[in-house]
């Protein structure tokens, strides 16, 4: 018996006609072990193709596998101040972390951005960010300090790495509308707003990266075993410690440490169509009406941004075969997007018998009076389902990055708030990571809001690698 059937069988107060037709719409949702295997065999091809010296090549593969030149972990002997900056959404944050061996003490201040320097020329944002760190060093009396400040940047928008310190933008995202800075390097624009406002800020920006970087670095900080870091909240990506015999197109020096973070790009995978094999007609569909269509395609299976919109459709469909709330399907469910990933979580977050908070989103669906007994367990099973389902796809891929680290003991540091709020997640991802038999011993922690203080931490790694002459470009 498969574990579809099986959870079939656990579902004892459903007809049995209706048990028959709920397997029957879920069955292509199942992942088989020959398709999580494909998943992990299509990741490891994805990352050779991306990684080859050939540019022909490269070009082949869905994701970038970006050499992000931070070649250097913590190793509990730091000390000093270090500033960190995250900017990827409208809450900009500025970080002061005082290391002494090794010990963190960190402060930080968010600043906000209004919709008019969002939509303006990019100047004005970074023009903003130079005011605010110079807002802050007076506020941590740091603005008259002798010495400058190692900085790391966390910039959250596609870029292509040049250097530790060097990134050109290739898109605004999110709520950024600038209407230049494209092909711009983001810590130069950032420099050139320093010497317009605050022309004698103490400060080095010795390092720029994706929030997926610098979440790594704050989770090689909470656990010195951590090689991997993970966003999974509305969108998703990772970075891992690679060996520097596994990257082709790397072009530095091998000095030690012999490895060097890179920057997966993962959200992207699948959009040339190596992916297709286990795509539904769910993922086709919330795909068709999504705002970047044909991209981001791997993320479209599990991220935050499309999994209520997953379930939804799911639900949509058993409605329409009468599986469903007697075959009415309200205005409310009717509406694209508006089941979120979020109203997934607080119905996986009901336990044993409780029901009330499946009740509570059911009732904001207009579905309160519809819905019998029957009708609950099925949407509570439908969610489980689909949350198992995107649970082991991500892990899936994180087990081939696992397996690429090849130590004993790995940890994975995660930012995210599907991640962080789910009840479930956490634990699905354990199940299929600890069935596949890595030989390695996997931890998966919560590095919450890690972008900011991580970015401190990659100032911490650049530092040292100026110091040692590590060169990784």
């Amino acid at each position: 018996m498969d574990a579809l059937s099986n959870r079939m069988a656990r579902l004892s107060s459903v007809a049995d006609d209706k048990k028959l037709m709920l397997q029957e719409i879920l069955q292509p949702l199942y992942l088989s072990e020959e398709t999580i295997k494909r998943i992990m065999d299509t990741m490891e091809d994805q990352m050779r193709l991306a990684t080859s010296k050939d540019e022909a090549t490269r070009k082949k593969s869905d994701i970038l596998m970006a050499i992000t030149h931070v070649r250097c972990l913590l190793d509990g002997r730091e000390n000093g101040d270090f500033l960190g900056l995250d900017l990827g959404g409208t809450n900009f944050r500025v970080v002061h972390v005082n290391l002494k061996d090794g010990v963190a003490t960190t402060n930080t201040k968010y600043y906000s951005l209004t919709e008019e320097v969002l939509s303006g020329p990019c100047a004005g944002v970074f023009d903003f960010i130079a005011l605010s760190i110079e807002d802050f060093l007076k506020q941590e009396n740091l603005i008259s300090s002798e010495q400058k400040l190692p900085l790391g940047f966390t910039f959250s928008f596609p870029s292509t790495q040049i250097a530790l310190n060097s990134a050109i933008l290739l898109t605004w995202t999110k709520s950024f509308k600038c209407p230049d800075g494209v092909g711009q390097d983001s810590v130069k624009l950032l420099e050139e707003a320093i010497s317009r406002k605050s022309p004698n800020l103490p400060v080095d920006i010795v390092a720029v990266m994706s929030d997926t970087t610098s979440t790594l670095m704050a989770g090689n900080y909470l656990d010195k075993k951590c090689r991997i870091g993970v966003i999974l909240g509305t969108g998703s990506n990772a970075a891992f410690v690679e060996h520097l015999e596994n990257i082709e197109k790397y072009t530095g020096d091998f000095k030690e440490p012999k490895q060097v973070l890179v920057n997966v790009e993962w959200g992207c995978m699948g959009d040339g169509g190596c992916l297709d094999f286990y795509k539904t007609e769910f993922e086709k569909e919330v795909d068709q009406y999504s705002n970047h269509v044909n991209s981001f395609t791997f993320e479209k299976s599990f991220a935050g941004m499309y999994l209520g919109e997953f379930v939804r459709l799911v639900l949509v469909k058993l409605t329409k075969q009468g599986v469903l709330f007697n075959g009415q399907v309200t205005e409310e469910l009717a509406t694209r997007w508006k089941f979120t990933s979020g109203f997934v979580t607080e119905i996986d977050s009901d336990k044993g018998n409780d029901t009330a908070k499946t009740r509570q989103i059911l009732e904001k669906m207009k579905l309160e009076k519809l819905a019998t007994d029957e009708d609950v367990a099925i949407v509570r099973e439908v969610c489980d389902f689909v949350v198992q389902r995107a649970s082991y796809i991500v892990a899936a891929a994180l087990a081939v990055l696992i397996r690429h680290v090849n130590l004993p003991e790995v940890t994975v540091a995660i930012d995210g708030s599907l991640y962080e709020h789910h009840p479930k997640f956490h634990n699905y991802m354990m199940e299929l990571i600890s069935q596949l038999n890595l030989h390695t011993q996997v931890k998966l922690i919560l590095a919450k809001d890690g972008s900011g203080q991580g970015a401190a931490f990659a100032a911490v790694a650049g530092l040292r690698q100026k110091e040692e002459n590590i060169v990784s470009s």
